[in-house]
C-alpha cells in the first residue's frame, strides 16, 4: 500500500513537473553525457520545428548545432569530458542555433549539469531572438528615418539662406538684363543681355525647384504644364547628366492641355524620377540614354514617361518597388522613399504611375494625370500705365534690388521711393501717404512683418495694398499667410521679372478696389 502511495505521488511529482515545463515559453532541453537529447519541451518542438518523438536519442550536435558551429561543440564537450572544467556552463551566452528546415537563428542560451543517481545530464534554457533581434533593427530603422527626416529639415533651413543671398543678386541681373534687352539699340548688345538674361533666369528656377521639394505647406491646385515640370527636373539635374555623359532623348507633346494640380509636388515627381534614372545609369556602359515622353490621353487627361537604358527593376522587386524603404541602389545610396512619395502625390491628384515595359531595355515609370476641375488659368496681367500720383514705397535692406524694383515700377508711370532699412520706412511712412508698399521680408529691425501691421496700424487704406518680396519661398509663405489668413498680402518671388511685377501690381488693383 505504501508503495503504491510513493509511486503515485512520483507519478504525481512528474507530471507537475513535465507540466511546468512544458508550459514555459523557451525551450527546456535535456540530454545525456554524450550529449544525446532525453528531453524536449513543447516549446523545443515550436522554436526548432523538430517533433519530441524525432529527436529524441538524437546527438544536439547533428540536430540544431549550426554546421559551421559542430567542430567547437565537439571540442567543447571533450575538453570538458577530459578536465572537467566547464567554460560555457552557467552563463548567459548568446549564439546561433539550427532549425529543422536548416534556417539559422540567434538565440540565448544558458546549460547547466545535473547530477542524478550517480550519472550526468545536461539541461539547457533556449530563448529564441528573432523578435528582439526584429524589434532592435525596426528601431534603428526608425532611428535613422528620423535622422534622415532632421537632415531634411535642416537642409531646407539651409536652402532657404542660401536661396535668399542667391535671389537678391538674380532678381537684379534678371530685372537689369530685361530692361536692357528691351531698351538696346545695338543687336549685339540685346543679344549678350538675353544670353544673361536666360542664363540668370535658370539658375533662379534651379533655386525655386530646390526650395520646391523642401517647401512644407498645403498643396495649392492651379493650372501647370507637365512639359514644365519635367525640363526643371532636367534644369536642376543638367550638370549630373552631362557630368555622367547621358543623352537625353525628349518627346514632348508641344499641346500637352494644362492640368490642375500643385506645381510643387508635380515638380517633386519629375525630379525624382530623373534622378533615379540618373543614378541607375552612372555606372552603366555607354550609350546612357534617358528619354523623357509626354502626351495627351485619349480619355482625357496627360501621361508622361521617363525611360533609361540601365538594367531595369529586378523581378523580385516589381511588384514592391512602390513601397516605402524599397531600393534598388547600394546601401546607404538610397531610403527608398523616393518612389513612395511619387505614387501618394500622384495619388492625392486622382492620378497613377506605374512601372512598364520599355523600348529602351531599362525602367520606364509611366504617370498618368486628369485634367481636373477647370480652374481661372494664371494669364499675365496687362497692366495699364497708372497715373504719375501713384506713389510706392520700396523697402528693402539690399539697395541694388530696392532700386531696380522701383525701376521696374516706373515702367508703369508708378513714382517709387525706396527705403533701405525698417527705421527709415517708419519715418516715410509717418511723413508720407502712400498707394502701395513693396517690402522685403527678411530685414533687421523686426522684418516686414512687424512693419505690416504698423503701416496698416497707421494707414488702413493698405489693407490690400501691401506686397511683400521676399527669397525665402519655403518658410516665406507661411510666415506672410499668417499676418491675415483670410486675405494673405501677395508675394513677389526674388528673382522677379517685368511681368512678374506687373502680375503683384494688377492683384494690389483688384485688392485695393475690393
Amino acid at each position: 500500500m505504501r508503495d503504491r502511495d510513493l509511486l503515485a505521488r512520483l507519478t504525481e511529482a512528474e507530471a507537475l513537473k513535465q507540466g511546468v515545463i512544458d508550459a514555459a515559453l523557451d525551450a527546456v532541453i535535456t540530454a545525456d553525457r554524450d550529449c544525446r537529447v532525453i528531453g524536449w519541451n513543447a516549446a523545443a518542438e515550436r522554436i526548432f520545428g523538430h517533433r519530441k518523438a524525432e529527436i529524441m536519442g538524437k546527438p544536439i550536435g547533428d540536430t540544431i548545432v549550426p554546421p559551421h558551429h559542430r567542430a567547437g561543440h565537439e571540442a567543447g564537450l571533450a575538453r570538458y569530458h577530459r578536465t572537467g572544467c566547464p567554460h560555457v556552463l552557467g552563463q548567459r551566452l548568446e549564439m546561433e542555433a539550427m532549425r529543422a528546415d536548416g534556417s539559422i537563428f540567434p538565440c540565448e542560451l544558458s546549460i547547466h549539469e545535473v547530477k542524478a543517481a550517480g550519472k550526468v545530464f545536461f539541461t539547457a534554457w533556449l530563448r529564441d531572438l528573432t523578435p528582439m533581434h526584429q524589434a532592435q533593427a525596426e528601431l534603428a530603422r526608425q532611428r535613422e528615418r528620423l535622422h534622415q527626416s532632421e537632415k531634411m529639415s535642416a537642409l531646407g533651413s539651409l536652402l532657404a539662406g542660401v536661396a535668399h543671398e542667391l535671389n537678391n543678386p538674380l532678381a537684379v541681373v534678371v530685372a537689369q538684363t530685361t530692361m536692357l534687352e528691351a531698351m538696346a539699340q545695338d543687336p549685339a548688345v540685346r543679344d549678350r543681355a538675353a544670353r544673361i538674361h536666360a542664363a540668370a533666369a535658370r539658375c533662379g528656377r534651379i533655386v525655386k525647384t530646390f526650395l520646391a521639394m523642401v517647401r512644407q505647406q498645403s498643396p495649392v491646385r492651379t493650372a501647370v504644364e507637365a512639359n514644365a515640370a519635367l525640363e526643371g527636373a532636367l534644369d536642376l539635374a543638367g550638370y549630373g547628366l552631362r557630368s555622367a555623359g547621358i543623352t537625353v532623348q525628349r518627346a514632348l507633346d508641344p499641346a500637352l492641355p494644362r492640368i490642375q494640380a500643385d506645381p510643387d509636388q508635380l515638380g517633386q515627381v519629375a525630379v525624382n524620377l530623373v534622378v533615379n534614372a540618373q543614378a541607375v545609369l552612372a555606372d552603366r556602359p555607354e550609350p546612357r540614354i534617358l528619354r523623357l515622353e509626354s502626351w495627351a490621353e485619349a480619355a482625357g487627361g496627360i501621361g508622361f514617361a521617363v525611360e533609361d537604358n540601365g538594367p531595369g527593376v529586378p523581378e523580385a522587386l516589381r511588384e514592391m518597388i512602390f513601397d516605402p524603404y524599397v531600393t534598388t541602389k547600394p546601401l546607404g545610396a538610397g531610403t527608398g522613399l523616393g518612389l513612395a512619395v511619387c505614387r501618394n502625390i500622384l495619388g492625392a491628384h486622382g492620378g497613377s504611375i506605374v512601372l512598364e515595359p520599355g523600348t529602351l531595355g531599362g525602367a520606364r515609370f509611366v504617370v498618368r494625370l486628369p485634367t481636373g476641375e477647370a480652374g481661372t488659368e494664371a494669364t499675365p496681367h496687362a497692366v495699364a500705365a497708372a497715373p504719375t500720383r501713384h506713389r510706392v514705397l520700396v523697402v528693402d535692406d539690399e539697395p541694388e534690388v530696392g532700386a531696380v524694383l522701383a525701376e521696374l515700377l516706373g515702367l508703369h508711370g508708378i513714382e517709387a521711393e525706396t527705403a533701405g532699412d525698417i527705421a527709415e520706412a517708419r519715418a516715410r511712412l509717418a511723413a508720407q501717404r502712400y498707394d502701395a508698399v513693396f517690402c522685403d521680408l527678411r530685414m533687421p529691425g523686426g522684418g516686414g512683418a512687424a512693419l505690416y501691421r504698423e503701416a496698416l496700424a497707421a494707414q488702413p487704406h493698405l489693407r490690400g495694398r501691401f506686397a511683400f518680396v521676399t527669397g525665402d519661398t519655403v518658410a516665406g509663405p507661411g510666415a506672410i499667410g499668417a499676418l491675415d489668413p483670410q486675405s494673405p498680402p501677395p508675394i513677389l518671388e526674388k528673382p522677379f521679372t517685368p511681368q512678374d511685377v506687373a502680375d503683384v501690381l494688377a492683384r494690389l488693383e483688384e485688392r485695393g478696389a475690393g
